[in-house]
C-alpha cells in the first residue's frame, strides 16, 4: 500500500481525496502549507517516506506554489536531484498557475471538482512505474 500526503484546506475535498484513495494508499492529511512542508521534511528524515503528495494550490499560511518550492529545496539539500524527487500532483481550481508549477517541479495536476477516476488514474500513473 502506498503512503500519500494530502495537503488540502477544504474539508469536502480532503474527504473526497481520502475516500477515493482508501483502497490504494494510507493517506496523511494536513490543512496548511506549513504543515505540508513539516510533514514532508519529517518523512524525508525518517524511514517512512511518502510515495506521493497531493498538493492544493490555495492554502492558508503558505500557498501550494511555495510549498512545492520548499519541498524541492529540501530534496536538493538532501542530495536528491531535480526530477528524481517525490511525485507531486497539484490540486487546483485554477488552470493558469500550472505552467509555472511545472517549471518549479510539479509532476501533474488535477482540476477541481475532483473526478475520483481521474485522480486514481493519475496516482497510479505516477506510482506504478
Amino acid at each position: 500500500m502506498w503512503r500519500i500526503l494530502i495537503a488540502e484546506d477544504v474539508f469536502e475535498a480532503r474527504q473526497l481525496l481520502v475516500e477515493s484513495l482508501r483502497e490504494l494508499a494510507q493517506c496523511d492529511v494536513v490543512v496548511t502549507g506549513k504543515e505540508a512542508v513539516n510533514a514532508y521534511n519529517v518523512s524525508l528524515k525518517n524511514e517512512k517516506k511518502y510515495d506521493l503528495i497531493l498538493l492544493d494550490i490555495a492554502m492558508p499560511e503558505m500557498d501550494g506554489m511555495e510549498v512545492l518550492h520548499k519541498i524541492r529545496e529540501s530534496e536538493e539539500d538532501a542530495g536528491i536531484l531535480f526530477g528524481k524527487g517525490i511525485p507531486i500532483i497539484m490540486v487546483t481550481a485554477f488552470n493558469k498557475p500550472m505552467v509555472s508549477a511545472f517549471g518549479k517541479g510539479c509532476d501533474d495536476y488535477i482540476v477541481k471538482p475532483i473526478d475520483p477516476d481521474i485522480l486514481i488514474e493519475k496516482v497510479k500513473e505516477k506510482l506504478e512505474k
